[in-house]
């Protein structure tokens, strides 16, 4: 499961990151709201904590942006604000729940299941299509139309959050720094090593049952999913 976090306080958005991090969730974090309503809209996420106070575009601007596209990703506002109008605020936004700040890590973490734990119909599917291939977070595997048909290739974790954070912005190229904060938090040693030998491994598996489909080297940057 991918969770974006939006919080303008770097050190405050890392230490709850990790948090996540710790429980097994992929994190994205955004410290403005035009970064956070650029992820968001990608739709590659299971959650969003949104922080309401967050520089260029307020954390309920970014709610009703989301909501006014037809996103129904499930979204907690995070903020120092406590005043039941502004909760009804949030809710009223479009918001799934709303938690107070400060928190408990656990209570943080309960009301993400508690969000996430709706039917499938009602929640956004872990399915990211891109480029003629299908990525399914949950199964670990992605699923590729080749010449000879449909194949379908196994997946590590590391690999199908690496194939998660290019195929949602498929095309562009994604820095190897944000690649590697996204894998392995901003803090790992021999980060950008740990990203080539997994892109090594990825492409090894592509060029295997002939995919279209390939992870580019973007020179100086990082790296693009493309045809």
């Amino acid at each position: 499961m991918r969770i974006l976090l939006c919080e303008d306080a770097p050190r405050l958005a890392e230490a709850e990151a990790e948090v996540l991090r710790k429980q097994g969730y992929g994190v994205d974090i955004a410290t403005d709201g035009e970064r956070a309503e650029e992820l968001a809209l990608t739709g590659a996420h299971d959650c969003v904590l949104l922080d309401i106070m967050l520089p260029r575009k307020s954390g309920l601007e970014v709610l009703q942006a989301l909501r006014a596209a037809g996103s129904s990703v499930p979204v907690i506002l995070l903020t120092a604000r406590s005043g039941v109008g502004d909760r009804v605020a949030g809710l009223d936004a479009g918001a799934d729940d709303y938690l107070p700040k400060p928190f408990h890590a656990s209570e943080l973490l309960a009301r993400i299941r508690a969000v996430t734990r709706r039917p499938p119909a009602m929640r956004p599917s872990t399915d990211l299509a891109s480029c003629g291939a299908v990525l399914d977070m949950r199964g670990l595997s992605l699923r590729v139309t080749t010449e000879s048909g449909t194949c379908d290739v196994a997946l590590t974790p590391r690999e199908a959050q690496l194939l998660e954070g290019l195929m949602a912005r498929a095309g562009a190229p994604v820095a190897k720094g944000e690649l590697v904060t996204s894998l392995w938090g901003p803090f790992s040693i021999g980060g950008e090593n740990r990203l080539e030998v997994l892109v090594h491994a990825l492409r090894g598996k592509l060029k295997s049952i002939g995919a279209g489909p390939r992870i580019e080297t973007v020179r100086g940057v990082g790296y693009r999913w493309a045809m």
